[in-house]
């Protein structure tokens, strides 16, 4: 066993021990709170926790591999469009995560769906934005498996499927076991691995390219497509806004970014988590991009693209720090993976059978929970099995899918009292129309080369405000729990 392969087993067994130590503490909750404690962690998690969460879960197998893998691929160009995302955390909290957490304490919603429901008192709406969240998220989880399989299989020379089983299996303990108090606290010692590895692989790759010049040279020897802001026109400004949209100013309606905006502890800690998130982002996403493309000029010839940055931690930095990049790696598709499976099982166990079945027993919900958690993470990997070769493409479909459905309901919602039922319906359906539309018969849906979400979401914006003003107000109610003061015991 190499040095590498040893210090990843080793973080792998401090993941595992998290995840029955959060059992232990999950399981001493009363029946009665244990929906808040699984899915929302008791609601009382400080800024560095928060930042990590919503920085690690939004910064997924598409910062770590897909993002790496697109600029050894196309060169810098896609440094530029990647780095767009470093809005996420900003144009996440900023915005909405106060009153969403205000709100949320008031109306006890402890799932991202349960603001749904309390806004617009709709069984619809929570039973159809339960299954889309559903079919988005599962090809999202997949790729992150998919992202994780390659790097466990690089470092240690398993198999993809052995690779894949190994990497699941950590997710699948603390993650069913622990819900998200054992996702949080394993999300703290990722955040620190992910930081740590991805700081080590920049100085390493910098190094062993000869520099930036050296590599800039060899580059353009290459293909000076490698150095264009757009790839000579391939990837046009408007394309490079809309994905600078779909990656950062409309992340406000990704449900597994809100478990921070649901989770957080105070004002406070809302705060740090915005501000230290940002500054996380950043850094992951820039340092491992540049990483990439500088390692198309130390190795051209890579078979699959999204290969590169566990190539890389396997030959530019000493084989035990290789072990720790590679853990950093995995642990951030790892946070990613934990946080969609909350907000599937969430949307499932809790949101949709509360719906269709109002009398369940907390303990019934409890037995419901951990099936479908489990359930979910084995159909996410059984997706994976199909390993594509650039899941950067899969996971932007998937976010753009998501967004088109929840951007408009979840934004306007918070700010504007006059938004109704009708108009979410409204905007939700037709996101969904026109970005399968985009993406199948009508790919002149992405105006100007355009990614069919943009048109999507802002079209989907638009009938929101127009259903919503001719059909009725809300209830006076909605208005009061959502931005009225509350009422004294």
């Amino acid at each position: 066993m190499n040095a590498a392969t040893a210090s990843f087993l080793a973080y792998t067994a401090i993941l595992i021990a998290i995840g029955l130590w959060s059992y232990r503490i999950v399981e001493k909750v009363p029946i009665a709170k244990y929906e808040q404690e699984f899915y929302a962690a008791g609601r009382g998690l400080g800024g560095v926790v928060v930042a990590m969460i919503i920085a690690g879960g939004l910064a997924s197998a598409g910062t770590f591999i897909a993002g790496p893998g697109m600029t050894y691929e196309y060169g810098y160009s896609w440094v530029l469009i990647n780095n767009f995302q470093i809005f996420m955390n900003l144009m996440l909290l900023a915005p909405i995560g106060i009153i969403v957490g205000i709100v949320a304490r008031r109306v006890n919603a402890i799932t991202y769906l349960d603001l749904f429901r309390a806004r617009y008192q709709s069984k619809a709406i929570v039973v159809v934005l339960a299954i889309l969240v559903t079919v988005f998220l599962l090809p999202y989880m997949a790729t992150q498996f998919v992202g994780a399989a390659r790097v466990i299989s690089q470092m240690t020379g398993m198999g993809y499927f052995a690779s894949l089983a190994l990497g699941s299996l950590v997710v699948l303990v603390y993650c069913v076991l622990g819900g998200m108090r054992g996702t949080s606290i394993a999300t703290l010692l990722q955040g620190i691995v992910i930081t740590v590895g991805c700081i080590v692989l920049f100085i390493g790759t910098v190094h062993y390219a000869g520099g930036f010049e050296r590599s800039t040279e060899i580059l353009a020897s290459q293909d000076l497509k490698f150095l264009s802001p757009t790839r000579n026109g391939e990837f046009p400004p408007a394309f490079a806004f809309s994905i600078a949209c779909l990656s950062g100013y409309f992340v406000v309606g990704m449900p597994h970014a809100m478990l921070g905006a649901l989770t957080y502890k105070n004002t406070k800690a809302l705060k740090r988590g915005i501000w230290m998130g940002a500054i996380l982002v950043l850094l992951w996403t820039l340092l491992l991009c540049v990483a990439g493309v500088i390692g198309r000029s130390i190795k051209p010839d890579l078979a699959v693209s999204d290969e590169i940055c566990p190539w890389l931690a396997m030959h530019v930095v000493p084989e035990a720090l290789g072990g720790i990049v590679l853990a950093g790696i995995v642990a951030g598709i790892q946070t990613t993976v934990a946080a969609m499976a909350i907000i599937i099982t969430s949307s499932l166990a809790r949101n949709l059978l509360k719906e269709l079945k109002p009398g369940i027993s907390g303990s019934a919900v409890k037995s419901a929970s951990r099936l479908t958690m489990g359930a979910c993470l084995a159909i996410a990997m059984a997706l994976a099995l199909l390993q594509p070769p650039l899941i950067q493409w899969i996971i932007f479909f998937s976010i753009g899918g998501l967004e088109a459905a929840t951007f408009g309901p979840i934004l306007l919602g918070m700010f504007w009292k006059r938004g109704n039922k009708w108009g979410a319906l409204a905007s939700i359906s037709w996101g969904m129309i026109i970005y399968a539309l985009g993406n199948t018969l009508a790919p002149q849906v992405g105006l100007l080369g355009t990614h069919p979400s943009l048109v999507s979401v802002v079209s989907a914006v638009i009938l929101y405000v127009v259903v919503s003003l001719v059909t009725p107000e809300p209830r006076e109610e909605v208005a009061h729990t959502f931005w009225g003061k509350p009422v004294e015991a």
